[in-house]
Order: structure tokens, then sequence, then C-alpha cells
């Protein structure tokens, strides 16, 4: 590598920092985007070259100016940081309420999960379970009545689905599998992310495509796909709970230092406070702290008595070495599969960097081949062939 060349950011950094915002990754590697310039480039940069030196003092002081503004700004923000640092610590250990209340989930989920994980899963099961979730329910009958799921009766007219049981019904067991995962990671995505607008819709994409990897791998190294499937959709609630504290915790907190400032009569740390917005560094070091551990709390929680996704995702959490052809190596290798695709998606990854990172994952034998013609970010739901 050249002198002066700074190693390129690994790819956990520029996944991390995808999820954020694509530019970010974009900066990191050292790229513009398509029509950018740079200030020495612009006729503004040719401008400044020609100023006088009286101005260029000028300016030079103003910008030692910025810089000691920006250092205070910069103290402030890290005292803010740690006070949502203690918040948040103590409120992830409460499982209960990161369940119920931040994640918005209901008690009996797991059970509904449980019965479907079943070679014998039926409607009958489920529907009592799932009627107690009317949340649910509005999910599932505006999906069964998408133009996909549609059906006619004898004499061609659209049948308009009003019941959870038809719902149930005209959707299958095998759609219901895929798609009840969904609608919980669904619910958990946060919707208020400001100002990073993007988050909330890369999250679901990633959270699908471990699903489907998973499922796939799962299946070719003879473990059990709906496993394998439900284990990669729940990975990410951790993320969700991090993501939406995260935003709740920096606007209580900023809020909480403005009122000491006004009581304090502290002018300059309250125009400082009023200049920090929430940061994407926080976030992402907040992310890797966290997120896992959370994930596996909640899981736990969710006590499962059929799906057998407490021992792989602790394994995660504790960032120890998964056992070969296990639900956990499963998880790390979809995880790593999903993260190259994206970051594959926009370029921001080259061949000869992933290479390495695959042959380590020791991928089942045709995972790969396989894994490259289907689409992991589309749920692949099917619709029932209807009886003449």
């Amino acid at each position: 590598m050249p002198i002066g060349e700074s190693t390129p950011p690994t790819l956990d950094d520029r996944f991390e920092n995808l999820l954020i915002s694509p530019e970010r990754v974009m900066h990191m590697l050292g790229r513009k985007r398509a029509g950018e310039v740079t200030f020495d480039e612009s006729e503004q940069g040719d401008a400044r070259r020609k100023l006088l030196n009286v101005e260029r003092i000028a300016i030079e002081n103003k910008r030692l100016q910025e810089k000691t503004e920006a250092s205070y700004i910069e103290m402030v923000n890290h005292q803010l940081h740690e006070l949502l640092l203690e918040e948040m610590t103590a409120y992830l250990s409460q499982t209960n309420d990161v369940y119920s209340q931040l994640l918005n989930l209901p008690e009996n989920m797991g059970a509904l999960l449980d019965a479907l994980s079943v070679r014998a899963a039926s409607i009958s099961k489920l529907e009592p379970i799932a009627a107690t979730m009317p949340w649910l329910y509005d999910e599932l009958i505006a999906l069964v009545n998408t133009p996909r799921f549609r059906r006619k009766d004898s004499r061609g007219r659209i049948i308009v689905v009003e019941t959870l049981r038809t719902a149930l019904s005209f959707l299958g067991i095998e759609n219901l599998r895929l798609i009840i995962p969904w609608v919980v990671i669904k619910r958990a995505i946060p919707q208020i992310t400001d100002p990073y607008p993007l988050i909330k819709q890369k999250l679901m994409p990633y959270s699908m495509g471990v699903a489907l990897t998973a499922k796939h791998i799962g299946e070719l190294a003879g473990l059990h796909k709906s496993e394998a499937y439900t284990l990669g959709m729940l990975s990410n609630l951790g993320r969700c709970a991090v993501t939406r504290l995260y935003f709740k915790l920096f606007d209580k907190v900023q809020l909480q230092l403005l009122q000491e400032c006004q009581k304090e009569k502290e002018q300059k740390r309250h125009e400082a406070l009023l200049k920090i917005t929430p940061s994407a560094n926080h976030l992402i070091a907040l992310q890797q702290e966290f997120a896992d551990k959370v994930s596996a709390d909640v899981i736990e929680h969710m006590q499962f008595t059929r799906l057998r996704l407490n021992e792989p995702i602790q394994t995660c959490a504790m960032n120890a070495p998964a056992a070969p052809n296990s639900l956990g190596k499963v998880l790390n290798q979809a995880r790593i599969y999903t993260q190259i695709r994206m970051l594959h998606q926009l370029k921001l990854v080259e061949l000869h960097e992933v290479k390495p990172l695959i042959a380590e994952q020791k991928y089942p034998a045709g995972a790969l081949e396989k894994l490259k013609s289907i689409d992991i970010f589309t749920l692949p739901l099917t619709k029932h062939e209807e009886k003449h």
C-alpha cells in the first residue's frame, strides 16, 4: 500500500454505516457522488486562492474560533452521551419493559411461533392465540386482501376477507411460517430516526435477508429450516430495541440538560446543546455493545418450548465460536452473506475483499451457488391453488 494511504474500512464498519446512510460509506471509501466536486476544483476554491493576505488572516482567525467552538460542542456532546449510556444500560436490564413497552410485543408471541413451528401446525390451533393480537389481525387482513392472494367466487366476484380464520386459511401454514416472524420485526422496527431516515428502510431488508439466507443454509446443513429462519429474523430484535431507545433517550436527555441550563443561566452550554444532533458514531457503538445481548434476553423472555433459539443467540451474544452445522453457525454465515450482498448492491465492496471472509465461514457445499439465484430481500410467499 502506498505511503500516506489509509487502511480501507472493514466490511463490518461499512455495513454498520450503510444501515444509517450509504453516503457515510462513500465518504469512508473516499468516493464522491456523481456531479460532486471538491472545494479545490470549484470556482469558490479558485477565488479563495486569489484572496488578499489580509483576508486570508481573517479566514484563519475565524477557522481557529470555529475549531475552539467545535471542541466545546464536542465536550458537551460527550457529556450528553455519557448520561444517555447510563440510562440505556439501566433500561436494557429490564427485559420486561424492553419486550412489552419498547418493542411493543405481546407476551404470547412465543406461543404463536411455537405453534407454527410444529409439523402438525393447524389453523385451529393458531387462531385462538392470533385472535388476542388485534394488530396482527390488521396485518393479515391487509395482506390477504392484496391482489397477490385475492380469490374469486363462482361468479367471478372478488372475495373480501374479513375474518381472522379465513385470512389464516387463505394464507396457509407455510406462508404463515414466513409472515409471522416478519410482522414481529416489522412491528419492532423504529419509525422515528431523524436525522437518519434511512435506518428504518434498511433494517427490514437486512432482517429479511438474514432470515431467508439462514433458512436456505439451515436446510442444506440438515437443520430445521423454519427454526433457522425464525432465529435469523428475531436476531435483529436487539438492533431494533437499541435504535428505538437511542433516539428516545437522546431527546429526553437533551431536554433535561437544556432545562438545567435555563435554570442555571448557562447560555453558552445551552447554545451548544441546541447544535447537537443524534450521533451515528454513538449509535453504532451502542449497537455493537448491546444489540445481540438484548436479542438474547428478548428471545429468552419469549419462553419458547419448541423452537430451540436460546442457545444459538446466546452464543452469538457472547461472541463465542459456534459449532459447525449448528444454528449459531448458520446465523453467523447468514449475517455475513447478507451484509456482503447489501454492500455489493451499492458497489461498496470489491470481490477480492470478500473472498477471504466467505472462505472463512465454510458455507455448506452448494450454498453460495443456491443463494446467488435467490432474492433474499423478498418473502417467497405462494398463493394456494384454488380447488375446483
